[in-house]
């Protein structure tokens, strides 16, 4: 193995015990990117995620009027909050999955306000975990998932095309899959 590879393997090994340490001791009440308490997972056949519209050519300001209607009347189970100029929702909606309920709300947004939601509000990407369809790697696959969406049509990849890769990549229809 490559000394780059061993350094870049150390520092995110590294990087993911000292987020650790970070949370074990910061005040009681603090919990992630949100203050207060814990809140207690959903109930059944409910999903808690926040959508973020932040498009890649840059951050319109939370005060765009392209997001009046939305800001009027945000979509059942979500409340509209400036995520640091960009438009966002915190949101409860039912689903039998994470992603199941990202996308309906993804295309009721898109059907009545004309916005293509771009994220999940994940900046750091390249973290994992294996915790399931509803836990913080399926929240990492649904931010990759929603900015694939937006870019790719600026390249000139339609949605065909789009699912039409991850059918091949990942072997859809290949024994085993």
């Amino acid at each position: 193995m490559s000394e780059a590879v061993e350094a870049a393997e150390f520092a995110f090994e590294l990087g993911w015990k000292l987020r650790g340490l970070e949370t074990a001791l910061a005040p009681r009440g603090v919990c992630g990117p949100e203050a207060g308490d814990p809140k207690p997972p959903p109930p059944p056949g409910r999903q808690r995620f926040t959508l973020v519209h932040c498009p890649v050519e840059g951050y319109p300001g939370f005060d765009d009027p392209r997001y009046e209607g939305l800001r009027a009347r945000p979509p059942q189970g979500c409340a509209v909050e400036d995520f640091g100029g960009c438009l966002g929702l915190r949101c409860e909606r039912p689903g039998g999955r994470l992603l199941d309920a990202v996308a309906e709300l993804c295309a009721e947004i898109r059907t009545r306000y004309g916005l293509l939601m771009t994220g999940l509000g994940i900046d750091k990407l390249w973290e994992w975990s294996a915790d399931g369809t509803d836990g913080w790697g399926a929240e990492i696959v649904g931010q990759l998932l929603l900015m694939a969406a937006e870019r790719g049509p600026k390249l000139g990849y339609g949605v065909d095309d789009l699912t039409g890769f991850l059918k091949e990549a990942a072997g859809a229809g290949s024994p085993g899959r």
